[in-house]
């Protein structure tokens, strides 16, 4: 399977893929090749997956067939969404109880997946934990706008005068919606209208005008929220007045 340049579908993938009676291989391009899956080999491998790797625990993975995989009480050395559900994705194929606990907040979008789809095993929040063995239900699902795009329009709107932009439909999910607190913060006038549950997930309306902005301090409880954004904060950093300083 050829996961392009997208790590988050290749390391998901692996958690899917680690409790299957096949053996898949999976590739991407020359910049995912190079990048380390030893984060998600290391707790899969524990719950007993047996996955081979380039040296360096670089792609190709290569997933061979086991009986059963079994749960896992795993502490994330390092708070990662993707890794957290690279390891319950496999808990669902795992005999007992898998359970993952983090230092800091990551996206749940996994967990609310699940919910969405009703699974009939346990699954638990705070920390994430699943029962293997259960069942999943077929559902419609609507993909709410993704923040990390949009954080880019609200920024432009921000910085340039005269702007005025209303982005609908956004999800902002708190776990990851930090990139709103950070600029809200800084000064920037945006407006959250409309928030509601949209297949388990929350959706609002965002409107953003100009506004100047001033340089802050950023805690590392909104760098776990907001990891992806940091390109485009740093823009609105750079036409702040002051500095900007982030931690964590």
């Amino acid at each position: 399977l050829d996961m392009g340049n997208s790590g988050t579908a290749m390391r998901l993938m692996a958690g899917v893929l680690a409790g299957q009676h096949f053996s898949t291989t999976l590739v991407g391009d020359t910049s995912l090749s190079q990048r380390p899956m030893g984060r998600i080999i290391e707790p899969l491998t524990r719950m007993g997956a047996s996955i081979g790797s380039s040296p360096g625990g670089t792609p190709p993975l290569e997933i061979r067939p086991v009986n059963k995989l079994r749960g896992l009480d795993y502490s994330v050395p390092m708070a990662s969404a993707q890794v957290k559900s690279a390891i319950l994705l496999a808990g669902l194929y795992a005999d007992g109880t898998t359970c993952v606990r983090e230092s800091a907040i990551t996206r749940d979008h996994t967990e609310r997946m699940l919910a969405g789809f009703k699974y009939s095993g346990g699954l638990y929040e705070h920390p994430a934990m699943v029962e293997g063995g259960g069942r999943l239900s077929g559902c419609d699902v609507i993909v709410p706008g993704d923040l990390s795009s949009a954080a880019f329009f609200l920024v432009g709107a921000t910085i340039s005068e005269g702007s005025s932009v209303r982005l609908e439909n956004i999800g902002v999910n708190r776990t990851r919606s930090g990139i709103l607190d950070i600029l809200i913060t800084m000064g920037a006038d945006i407006r959250v209208e409309s928030k509601r549950m949209v297949c388990g997930e929350e959706v609002a309306d965002l409107i953003v005008r100009h506004s100047p902005l001033n340089g802050i301090s950023i805690d590392p409880e909104l760098v776990s929220r907001s990891i992806d954004e940091f390109p485009v904060i740093a823009i609105a950093a750079a036409c702040a007045k002051g500095n900007t300083t982030i931690r964590g």
